[in-house]
């Protein structure tokens, strides 16, 4: 095996610096892809950054357009309901100023003076009398205040109309407020002061409305 001489100081010194050399070299390449790596992540992560934020926007006013549309219907649906509960308002009180009137009505007939309600249940016997011989039925008051004028005034009234006149007073009384009753055989004609306000109501309320509200 041939003899290899050791190398010298300089050789040494010669070889160190090119491995530090190589090695700078490799520490420079690496920093230099490490800045590169680290740069692309920044980046990467501002675009990430970016595209969140974007999205988070996005996202937000979607919110807020769906909520002020939801807002929107709801006090829509909120005024949709004050205008009809309103209206039904105004209607009931409407049908109870109605109804008040036709009460009011009935009291006047109640309280008419004693000659010209006699005379206004005469004329009720008398429409109402078929035969001539039914039997009439007054309230409590009535039948105790004037009961056999009421009798008398209704025959009348039915002679004057060129009919049989031979009605009968019943010594019973009707629960009625006031008006009378007919009756004769199976047919009674209910000609109370209720019954008769009761059978005009639906054809007078339209024009007790229009009267009370136009």
């Amino acid at each position: 095996m041939p003899f290899v001489s050791p190398p010298t100081a300089i050789e040494r010194g010669h070889t160190m610096i090119g491995i530090e050399k190589i090695l700078a070299h490799i520490q420079s390449e690496s920093n230099a892809e490490c800045k590169a790596i680290e740069d692309s992540a920044a980046q990467e992560c501002g675009r990430i950054r970016a595209e969140a934020e974007k999205t988070e926007q996005e996202e937000y006013r979607g919110l807020i357009d769906t909520g002020t549309k939801d807002a929107e219907l709801r006090v829509e649906r909120l005024n949709s309901l004050a205008v009809l509960e309103s209206k039904k308002q105004v209607l009931a009180t409407q049908q109870e100023m109605v109804a008040e009137a036709f009460k009011h009505a009935a009291q006047k007939l109640l309280e008419l003076p004693e000659s010209e309600y006699i005379s206004f249940l005469a004329a009720q016997a008398c429409n109402a009398s078929l035969k001539g011989d039914e039997t009439i039925f007054l309230s409590p008051s009535d039948h105790q205040r004037f009961g056999n004028k009421v009798l008398d005034a209704s025959n009348s009234a039915l002679r004057a109309a060129g009919k049989a006149a031979s009605l009968t007073l019943s010594e019973k009384t009707a629960d009625i407020s006031g008006g009378l009753i007919l009756s004769g055989g199976d047919i009674e004609v209910n000609c109370s002061i209720d019954a008769l306000v009761a059978e005009h109501k639906n054809d007078l309320s339209p024009k007790v409305a229009s009267v009370l509200f136009d």
